[in-house]
């Protein structure tokens, strides 16, 4: 994941690895996180299979070390984001993907948002049906803390899919938080 976050970092301008962790923890770094430790091999990863140019550059006493996605890269880089979210890795790697999504030509775009929702809406089902089943018994107090964490779950997706729906038709970005309900 941190490849692809990298070339999509540095599409635009060439950034040294200080700035690239700079601007994940700017963009992306409520729900994804990268250490230099992680960032620097990556990079190293990066330029020596063509994706990403290295240049030198002096700034007073010190030779800084500048980063560009390559035109390889680049092609890289669209592949992964044109690939359907994968319904199989967690919300933080699907949001990182996202993140990018401004990349991809619009039609493209759409047909991503409609699977993930389409996905999203087949995970609120499955949870719709296993609340069914807890009423089937009396519940006890295990069970509603049981119970607890499945409504926090079907919440959350319910959200997903109202986020995703709002983010399709790119309606006004704070009006997701006060906008209408599923």
């Amino acid at each position: 994941m941190l490849d692809y976050i990298i070339m999509g970092m540095l599409l635009r301008e060439a950034l040294t690895g200080y700035d690239i962790k700079k601007e994940i923890e700017a963009g992306i770094g409520n729900f994804y996180k990268a250490s230099y430790g992680s960032l620097y091999p990556a990079l190293k990863k990066l330029a020596a299979k063509g994706h990403l140019t290295m240049t030198e550059a002096a700034e007073g006493n010190r030779q800084k070390k500048y980063y560009q996605t390559t035109e390889l890269g680049r092609k890289v880089f669209l592949e992964w984001l044109s690939t359907p979210l994968d319904s199989e890795t967690n919300g933080d790697s699907q949001l990182a993907q996202l993140y990018f999504f401004g990349e991809l030509p619009r039609d493209v775009r759409e047909q991503r948002l409609l699977e993930y929702e389409f996905h999203a809406q087949r995970i609120l089902r499955e949870l719709q049906a296993v609340e069914k089943q807890f009423f089937i018994e009396t519940p006890d107090d295990r069970d509603y803390f049981e119970l607890s964490t499945l409504y926090y779950g079907i919440q959350n997706i319910q959200n997903t899919i109202r986020w995703l729906r709002h983010i399709r038709e790119q309606k006004p970005l704070s009006d997701f938080l006060w906008g209408d309900q599923l």
